[in-house]
């Protein structure tokens, strides 16, 4: 066996027994965040969709204005609570002309329903920093269940506030028929995906 056989077979030996020994600390440390209420921090969170173009390719846009809260409970993470709300007048696709027709009466109707929501009703873990997130999701005054795979990225202070903090990552996906935007446009994808990219920091 060559020398620089050996040595690669040894770091991942060493990178398997470290991994061995910090993967408990590291999961214990994630769930170790203080209780109470978490605020997100819209600066730090990013809410994309996509969308079927003609089958030919995946159209994405975002949403830039969120608000939203976790009361988070460490000992019983499942029993934490989740509320967030998307402006919807707050789209961006980089077409103006496109964003004010997404916003008119036949889509998303900002102006009659300025608000659409997700309030978590049941959060299932699986695993030390995934869980599976059901809730009520309203949109256009239309309400289904829906149900996000959730996982805890990361957890701490910042270095500058000591400002706790939890982030988060987030996919789920939907049927825009479903929320009264239906054949619309017919070559236009029905299925919504969600992409979900958060902070949420605590409340002092």
């Amino acid at each position: 066996m060559s020398c620089r056989r050996t040595h690669c077979l040894a770091l991942a030996l060493g990178a398997t027994i470290l991994w061995a020994v910090c993967a408990p600390v590291l999961a214990a440390e994630t769930l170790a965040m203080p209780a109470g209420v978490y605020v997100l921090d819209n600066r730090h969170t990013s809410v994309t969709f996509k969308i079927s173009h003609l089958g030919f390719s995946y159209f994405t846009g975002r949403f830039d204005r969120v608000e939203g809260s976790c009361d988070y409970n460490p000992v019983s993470p499942e029993q934490s609570k989740l509320d967030v709300t998307v402006y919807p007048a707050s789209i961006d696709t980089n077409d103006a002309e496109l964003d004010e027709t997404l916003r008119g009466q036949n889509w998303f109707d900002v102006l009659g329903h300025p608000r659409a929501t997700f309030r978590a009703t049941r959060i299932e873990r699986v695993g030390e920093t995934h869980a599976k997130i059901t809730g009520d999701f309203t949109l256009r005054n239309v309400t289904h269940r829906l149900t996000l795979d959730a996982e805890l990225v990361g957890t701490g202070a910042l270095p500058f506030s000591e400002t706790k903090v939890m982030g988060f990552r987030a996919t789920g996906k939907f049927n825009r028929s479903d929320y009264g935007m239906a054949n619309l446009e017919p070559m236009i994808g029905d299925e919504i995906t969600l992409q979900i990219e958060t902070e949420f920091d605590k409340d002092m």
